[in-house]
């Protein structure tokens, strides 16, 4: 009688020992009682539906595949299907007619079947074994590894890296030659080569002494990437440019029946603008590349109102792959008493084929300023007319050639400040 009480006695402890364990099927959905606490400081390690995915989204931009797509086994994706079977699973209980739910078992809750942990080696009563903060199951969606809590070996675990927004799998996420820390340092996305899409790279940038996060870290509306090459992706090219130093390239041209200016003229512009004030980064003052265009074949004179037109007509049929780079003066006839006329921000001007050599060197000056400077913010602006300023300097409303002829402190420092204008 005792042994028969002895066995009933121990069957009970078996079945109530298989409930213990777990014998119902874990939905992603249904979390454990208690898991341990990650690094992340919430109360359970971190599943799908958080940083992780963020991070699975990174990699899918760069083109790098996650192991969420695995072909070898049931019961390892983290979502509500633990079976594996490839339908919706509600959590019901296996009984003798599901001689497969046992396989499909799920301890911890941690989106891994029973039967696939012992593959791996982890625990199947600790939804997250190597105390990362990160469930087991998300760590084979990610591709880290659930034994290793720093799979990458950087000192930094694999849960808080997603969350400070790097890779849990390399130290450099991109391939870019910095590191994830020094990324998250200078400010550049560990996961873009080239944070500012410059066409310069980010490690590139920082042996330069250029800036990684801006795309033009002198301000002279030419991207980084195009002056370290010197040359435009249209094949513009830029001689001499410096992505440290602003740099200013304009091609004169005049109309039919006006002399070519002289090289007077051209050094006259490149000298002035580089004693200006300007500071960049490697540099003081401006460095203006004058092209010698040509001759405009037709006669062009300004009424006073057609400045748009003359500028749709020869802008880019001049320029070509220049335009958008280089900047446009055009010498031509004037039937007013203007003596230029130029864009306030802005690639175009004109100048009076009628004005004396020194004029004409004064106007190309004023012009191009009107060009870089835009609106004036700085204090000096004349009152009713931000397009001028009216204690002295090149940007006067009205000019006297010889005088005059310097930039302002104020206006230096707004195109510091600003860079120049579009």
């Amino acid at each position: 009688m005792r042994r028969v009480l002895a066995m009933v006695l121990l069957g009970m402890v078996l079945v109530a020992g298989v409930g213990a364990l777990g014998a119902k099927t874990v939905d992603a959905r249904d979390g454990p009682a208690a898991v341990p606490t990650g690094e992340t400081g919430d109360t359970s390690p971190l599943g799908s539906g958080d940083a992780s995915d963020v991070f699975l989204e990174k990699l899918e931009q760069l083109g790098v595949s996650s192991a969420g797509d695995m072909a070898d086994g049931a019961g390892e994706t983290s979502g509500s299907n633990a079976t594996g079977d490839g339908d919706s699973d509600s959590g019901t209980e296996p009984s003798a007619d599901e001689p497969d739910g046992v396989d499909a078992l799920d301890s911890d809750g941690d989106g891994l079947a029973d039967s696939r942990e012992r593959e791996l080696g982890t625990d199947v009563f600790d939804p997250d074994t190597d105390g990362d903060g990160l469930l087991d199951g998300r760590e084979i969606d990610l591709s880290t590894d659930p034994l290793n809590p720093d799979t990458d070996g950087d000192g930094v675990s694999d849960a808080r890296e997603l969350e400070r927004g790097t890779s849990p799998r390399s130290v450099d996420a991109d391939a870019d030659g910095l590191t994830d820390e020094r990324e998250l340092d200078l400010g550049t996305d560990p996961f873009d080569p080239d944070t500012d899409d410059d066409g310069l790279g980010d490690r590139r940038e920082v042996a330069l002494g250029t800036d990684p996060t801006v795309a033009d870290t002198d301000g002279d509306r030419l991207l980084d990437g195009w002056e370290y090459r010197g040359e435009t992706p249209s094949g513009a090219p830029l001689p001499e440019s410096d992505p440290l130093a602003m740099d200013l390239y304009v091609q004169v041209d005049y109309a039919r029946g006006v002399e070519a200016p002289s090289p007077a003229f051209y050094d006259f512009v490149e000298s002035e603008f580089a004693e200006m004030p300007v500071r960049a980064r490697t540099e003081t003052g401006i460095d203006v590349h004058v092209r010698r265009g040509g001759q405009v074949n037709e006669t062009v004179v300004f009424t006073g109102e057609n400045f748009q037109t003359i500028r749709a007509d020869h802008y880019r049929d001049r320029l070509g792959p220049r335009a958008g780079a280089y900047h446009q003066v055009v010498v031509t006839h004037f039937a007013d008493d203007a003596v230029g006329y130029g864009s306030v921000g802005g690639r175009f001007a004109l100048v009076d084929a009628g004005a004396a050599d020194p004029t004409q060197r004064h106007v190309v000056v004023h012009e191009l300023l009107h060009n870089v400077v835009g609106r004036i913010d700085a204090p000096g602006a004349c009152q009713h007319d931000a397009h001028h300023y009216c204690k002295g300097g090149w940007l006067t409303p009205e000019i006297t050639p010889g005088e005059d002829e310097y930039l302002p402190g104020p206006l230096a420092d707004e195109i510091e400040r600003q860079g120049f204008q579009p």
